[in-house]
């Protein structure tokens, strides 16, 4: 009876760690050429370093509008208007970040896998302008591949957005009750 508890429990651990999911989606393709910064937008690269879930896709958004998904060692570049945004990653659950963009400049941001119940879950870093200094952050910005969506993503984000807004609904309550040093915000002045 303990052998067989012990073969699940490293069953579970094994698929939280891994991610528990079908075969990896194609959401994305490569792009082959660096992205123009346009002068009056802000243009903020999502990147995903860490290995963790590596299977599982996380889809970020502007608000409610699909940005597109993050896959392991790859960077999503949206160009953004400036201003105040809130931006959200999801997949087994929801978590977000707020963000005060300047035009011209361009923004990083971590997308974070961390456990969840079934699952890797996400959440959203700012990468601070002290960050984009050190050489471990000047590495996952150059090595990872800069990615557009496809259709399949696109389809993805129609079929699931009433699932994503009701994730969104729940959890947005919750992040808003945290401490406000525990709600992640990506500073103007982080932009390079």
């Amino acid at each position: 009876m303990n052998k067989c508890i012990k073969v699940m429990a490293v069953v579970i651990l094994a698929a939280g760690l891994f991610g528990c999911v079908a075969p990896r989606m194609n959401l994305s393709v490569p792009i082959e050429t660096d992205i123009a910064l346009e002068g009056d937008k802000a243009l903020v690269y999502f990147i995903r370093p860490n290995t963790l879930g590596f299977k599982i896709h996380a889809a970020v958004y502007d608000d409610d509008n699909f940005i597109g998904f993050v896959p392991y060692n790859q960077k999503l570049p949206y160009m953004a208007e400036p201003g105040e945004h809130l931006f959200m990653v999801v997949s087994e659950a929801a978590d977000f970040m707020k963000a005060d963009l300047l035009p011209g400049k361009t923004y990083y941001v971590r997308v974070v896998p961390r456990m969840g119940a079934w699952r890797a879950r996400f959440s959203l870093a700012p990468v601070t302008k002290d960050q984009l200094k050190t050489d471990k952050v000047r590495k996952w910005i150059e090595n990872a591949n800069i990615i557009k969506n496809n259709d399949s993503a696109y389809k993805w984000a129609s079929d699931n957005h009433d699932s994503v807004l009701k994730k969104k609904a729940v959890y947005f309550e919750k992040w808003q009750s945290k401490d406000e040093d525990q709600r992640p915000v990506l500073k103007a002045n982080d932009g390079e």
